[in-house]
């Protein structure tokens, strides 16, 4: 490749609109939110169900309903 020769990459970059990137960056964002909403609804969940489960007497009954 000679001095001053873009590569297709760059070439490609270039052309890309930037609305593109920000709406690649918008849907990156909320994905990720998505997943880590997910995964803390699932650890509250899970945790709820032991605390239960080891001490009965914690009236996690109404919770877990309202849930499902």
């Amino acid at each position: 490749m000679m001095v001053g020769e873009s590569s297709s990459w760059s070439r490609a970059l270039v052309q890309i609109s930037p609305y593109t990137f920000s709406a690649i960056g918008i849907a990156i964002s909320i994905g990720v939110s998505v997943l880590g909403a997910a995964w803390g609804i699932y650890i509250t969940g899970s945790s709820l169900i032991g605390a239960a489960i080891k001490a009965p007497r914690i009236t996690s009954k109404n919770l877990i309903r309202s849930v499902f």
